[in-house]
């Protein structure tokens, strides 16, 4: 049986590799770091867009808005923030809350307290992908009770508010 080279280095190439190997650890982990910083500075504050129901017509127009956006460690981000769906003239304000994993850009968006509308679906969740450039967000939204689908397609905007602008 042969034994390894590397067991015959003398101590202090073998404590210069380890170093060596810890200190690109180290470098990584911040490299990570910043990605992340910039991740959570350059992330749009505003989307806007339309949701579809699979199989139904009715476009819903979708504002959505962050306020807050933080990493949650060096390969995660939250942004919590505000949305409306506008149907027609109805229009339902939402609390959202996306997360979204930095190495391939994943996300997923959950809606919460809707305002007094009993037929708003927030049982579920988007789940989808962020655009490179993070200009675009596309997910599919699946009802955790039925299993049913939708479609959003949001684009980033320079501002936006959660409801439509009052009429002039």
């Amino acid at each position: 049986m042969r034994h390894a080279r590397i067991a015959e280095l003398p101590g202090w190439m073998s404590r210069l590799g380890v170093t060596i190997v810890a200190a690109s650890l180290v470098l990584m982990s911040a490299v990570r770091a910043a990605d992340i910083k910039q991740f959570t500075e350059k992330l749009p504050r505003a989307y806007v867009g339309e949701f579809l129901w699979d199989g139904d017509n009715a476009v819903q127009n979708v504002v959505i808005t962050f306020d807050k956006v933080q990493a949650l460690n060096e390969q995660n981000a939250e942004a919590r923030g505000c949305g409306s769906y506008e149907v027609g003239r109805h229009v339902t304000k939402i609390g959202v809350q996306m997360f979204i994993r930095l190495s391939d850009l994943e996300i997923e968006i959950f809606e919460r307290s809707p305002d007094g509308n009993g037929a708003f679906e927030t049982g579920g969740s988007h789940r989808g992908k962020l655009s490179e450039d993070f200009q675009q967000i596309d997910a599919q939204w699946t009802t955790t009770a039925s299993g049913k689908h939708g479609q959003l397609h949001l684009r980033a905007a320079a501002s936006a508010a959660c409801e439509p602008a009052e009429e002039l």
